[in-house]
């Protein structure tokens, strides 16, 4: 389950979701049906490392700050194959880190990446 950002590849997720919404605008008509159209549909996904050495989370950390906008490639469900989509940056936690044999890792780290 291969990720790209910005052409490069990143520590594997643990746990990785695509989302999938639906960008729509909707009014009621006089005869109080509901009139709506899709005006896109986007992506959001979803990444999550139980566990991610220091040196990895700083390089997937030092990409997403480079630009406000990046090319992310993924593993899609609906075609089957590797989707490319531009996406921006929601919300990235980190729980508290450990050392480990002289290496710093961090527990549960996310982060979203939510198409344009």
């Amino acid at each position: 389950m291969a990720v790209l950002i910005n052409g490069t590849q990143i520590k594997t997720p643990t746990e990785l979701k695509v989302g999938v919404f639906r960008l729509s605008k909707a009014e009621r008509l006089a005869s109080g049906k509901m009139a709506m159209e899709i005006i896109a549909i986007k992506r959001r996904l979803d990444m999550r490392w139980e566990i991610i050495a220091d040196s990895d989370l700083r390089t997937i950390l030092d990409i997403l700050e480079s630009r406000v906008f990046h090319t992310v490639q993924y593993p899609d469900p609906q075609n089957g194959e590797t989707a490319t989509i531009t996406a921006y940056v929601g919300d990235i936690n980190q729980a508290a880190w450990q050392k480990i044999a002289g290496t710093r890792y961090w527990k549960d780290v996310s982060l979203a990446l939510i198409e344009q």
